[in-house]
């Protein structure tokens, strides 16, 4: 076979295993994709416009687009984007605040492995128009703050041996375990087991602030500079499927495994202790799984020009 025939099917060959690899490449064995991300908030390009007129004479919208990064389902009802930072009857009073027009699905795994991303959307305020007249020109700032509902879950290896006194080589109690958090700005890490009697085990994790926006209580509208006592709160709900779970750390619950942690610095220590049943020797999954409010800022400039 000629010579160049033959590169050429070597290099077809190359390139057909380099376009298989990226085909594979996204997918993932992970229970959940991680980080540290929700919803993503920005400004659209061009709304608003970078420069506009005085005297009423150049109207505008400002847009913000809102996507869904992390690994949380969140309804339309639950999202409100409020504009701040200037006079609105300035701007001839526009719309203020308002919610987005649908949902916003969470990014996922899906069964192949695969990493679907999230949904997202476009909220738009109509109705700017700078009425005044300006001695010189003038830049004003626009802020949007994006208040939503957002969840964090998180799964757990948890070691469970009928004699808790002996070695084994299915799994060991003692030391760190892994642990697998959701896409969210709020994470549970820094998953610790423990003999804690002759037939009871502990379990401690670390819940932590990530994220760069605001935490505060679920159900609060993330109004905590009126209300600090909501401010770095966050619902948590642990699950082992057993009985005799109880849980320190945590206040207010409806059972002895939920209530409210208190961020301290972006943190919360959470231990828990668990009856082992003593029906064999294998690991378990355990659950964590917390609920907030959260709030996003985002800030641009528009320059109003004055007209001599």
């Amino acid at each position: 076979m000629d010579k160049k025939i033959l590169s050429t099917l070597f290099i077809i060959s190359l390139l057909s295993l380099v376009g298989c690899a990226k085909e594979t490449s996204n997918k993932t064995t992970a229970p959940f994709i991680g980080g540290s991300t929700g919803l993503e908030i920005n400004f659209i390009a061009g709304e608003p416009p970078e420069e506009a007129l005085d005297a009423g004479q150049f109207p505008f919208i400002t847009t913000v687009s809102v996507e869904n990064k992390g690994e949380w389902d969140v309804s339309k009802a639950d999202v409100v984007v409020t504009l701040r930072g200037f006079r609105p009857a300035d701007f001839s009073n526009p719309v203020m605040s308002k919610s987005p027009d649908e949902d916003l699905a969470k990014s996922y795994i899906d069964i192949d492995g695969n990493i679907i991303p999230g949904t997202f959307t476009h909220v738009s305020f109509d109705g700017f128009n700078y009425a005044g007249t300006l001695q010189a020109n003038n830049a004003f700032p626009i802020l949007a703050d994006v208040c939503y509902k957002y969840g964090t879950k998180s799964q757990l290896d948890i070691c469970y041996l009928k004699d808790l006194t002996v070695e084994n080589e299915v799994c060991t109690i003692k030391g760190s375990k892994p642990i697998y958090s959701s896409s969210a700005p709020v994470s549970v890490e820094n998953l610790q087991e423990e003999v804690a009697g002759s037939n009871k085990i502990a379990f401690s994790f670390d819940i932590t602030h990530r994220g760069t926006g605001l935490l505060s209580k679920l159900g609060t509208s993330c109004n905590t500079a009126d209300d600090l006592a909501n401010k770095n709160k966050v619902w948590v709900e642990v699950n082992s499927d057993l009985t005799g779970l109880t849980c320190s750390g945590l206040t207010d619950g409806t059972t002895a495994a939920n209530g409210y942690a208190t961020l301290y610095s972006g943190k919360r220590h959470v231990r828990c202790t668990q009856n082992v049943p003593g029906d064999g020797d294998y690991i378990k999954k355990a659950s964590v799984i917390l609920t907030y409010d959260y709030k996003e800022t985002v800030r641009t400039e528009v320059l109003i020009k004055h007209v001599s």
